[in-house]
């Protein structure tokens, strides 16, 4: 009989083959721990690195939206500016004069390319927003250079002061996306 820590009728050569055993199977055990604990840690490893390129792919599209909206607040001014007396209207109308009506729809069109489920929700009532008003310039500039002779001069008054009303409600628009775009990079430590 051998007695170490216990006393055991085994003898020293069966004695090693359970320990052997019991420490396969411990090891087996520890293996089987350190794999699910890695694998664990990968998950959330994998998790983080996609909601943080989640995170910057939306900040990166906020970003796009607000460039894009800047770019329409210049174009509405730069067209403004073109169509800013009766005279004007008249040359425009009757086709003397170059008027690119066009660049609004291609900046809507561009503004409906933004992918909506990327934004906030803030972000997104101002992309809807920023839609309507540049549908309603253009909308609003085509019906008056379709029926500019038949125009008298409240007509053409209601129609500057619609257009200026414009231009200032996309004015708001912008700073709104700005000041959005603000909280989220400030919100988020990204950089441009």
């Amino acid at each position: 009989m051998n007695t170490l820590c216990l006393s055991t009728s085994l003898s020293s050569t069966e004695m090693a083959a359970w320990v052997q055993a019991i420490g396969s199977i411990l090891a087996i055990l520890g293996a089987f721990g350190v794999a699910a604990w890695q694998a664990r840690k990968q998950f959330k490893n994998a998790l983080a690195l996609q909601r943080d390129e989640r995170q910057n792919a939306k900040f990166q599209t906020a970003a796009t939206l607000a460039l894009l909206a800047r770019n329409c607040l210049k174009a509405m001014e730069y067209l403004s500016s073109q169509i800013s007396s009766r005279e004007a209207v008249y040359e425009i109308g009757e086709g003397r004069t170059h008027f690119d009506i066009g660049q609004i729809g291609r900046l809507d069109d561009a503004v409906a390319d933004i992918p909506l489920h990327d934004l906030t929700a803030e972000l997104l009532q101002q992309t809807l927003v920023l839609g309507a008003t540049l549908r309603q310039y253009r909308e609003k500039v085509e019906q008056v250079l379709r029926v500019h002779r038949d125009m008298d001069s409240s007509d053409f008054e209601d129609f500057f002061a619609s257009l200026a009303s414009l231009r200032n409600s996309l004015s708001k628009t912008c700073d709104d996306i700005s000041a959005d775009v603000d909280r989220l990079k400030s919100g988020s430590d990204r950089t441009t």
